[in-house]
């Protein structure tokens, strides 16, 4: 018995993958696995909903229940690009129980197929790898098809389900405040979601040291950046519901 387990995690290339999975697999063997870190955009969530009716599926979410911020107390350490822990414990964590749970099921064959772009080669690799050491096949449907993240955002947009706000100012719609982002990312978060960024300086003061590898935030509102930094992957995700 097989499982197509799509990560659905609220980005464009996760909702591409769910809708060539479905193309591509019988319907009664796909999975759309969400887990939520608490830390999410609210138009993420909005996204997750619409796209998933628009495929005709159900959402099956499998969470940790802790917040990023609630993992790092309970770890001791602010989760960086270098130590994303956060990732592991409320993300991998959760969908290698999961995976227990199908085989517990009688499940014998999984297939996890994850949004990455054929750019992530890194991330490719390393998902590629763990695959082996926890015994299941990866795919990569996105980089496969060397889709970019504007093509999926134009099949999401003929589908009638606008792309995840958050496209707006970050390339990915990670959760707010992503822990993995650079310094041109928490100047974005500093911009449209200053109460993020705040509370994330706070968090920086508590602990006594720094998301960043050579600065606080604090100092970074200040300094700014080097040298522009043009982001790698914008794309249009056309006027929002009241036409701006």
């Amino acid at each position: 018995m097989r499982r197509v387990v799509v990560g659905y995690s609220g980005g464009i290339t996760s909702a591409w993958t769910l809708g060539w999975a479905l193309r591509t697999f019988p319907r009664e063997e796909i999975v759309a696995l969400f887990h939520d870190t608490r830390q999410e955009d609210a138009d993420t969530y909005r996204y997750l909903r619409e796209m998933a009716a628009a495929l005709r599926i159900e959402i099956t979410e499998r969470s940790d229940g802790r917040s990023v911020e609630e993992v790092e107390d309970d770890e001791g350490a602010l989760a960086n690009n270098r130590m994303a822990f956060c990732s592991r414990i409320l993300k991998v964590l959760p969908r290698l129980a999961y995976f227990d749970e199908l085989r517990g099921q009688g499940v014998t064959e999984l297939l996890l197929l994850l949004g990455f772009s054929y750019g992530e080669r890194e991330r490719i690799q390393r998902a590629t790898a763990r695959s082996w050491v926890e015994g299941y096949t990866v795919r990569f449907p996105v980089a496969e098809a060397q889709m970019t993240k504007q093509a999926c955002a134009d099949w999401s947009i003929q589908l009638g389900v606008r792309p995840p706000a958050m496209y707006e100012w970050s390339d990915h719609a990670n959760c707010v405040g992503c822990r993995r982002g650079g310094k041109a990312y928490w100047l974005a978060v500093a911009q449209h979601a200053p109460e993020v960024f705040q509370a994330a300086v706070k968090r920086e003061q508590l602990f006594g040291h720094t998301f960043l590898k050579d600065t606080t935030l604090a100092q970074l509102v200040v300094t700014g950046l080097k040298r522009p930094v043009r982001r790698r992957e914008s794309i249009d995700i056309g006027p929002c519901e009241c036409g701006s």
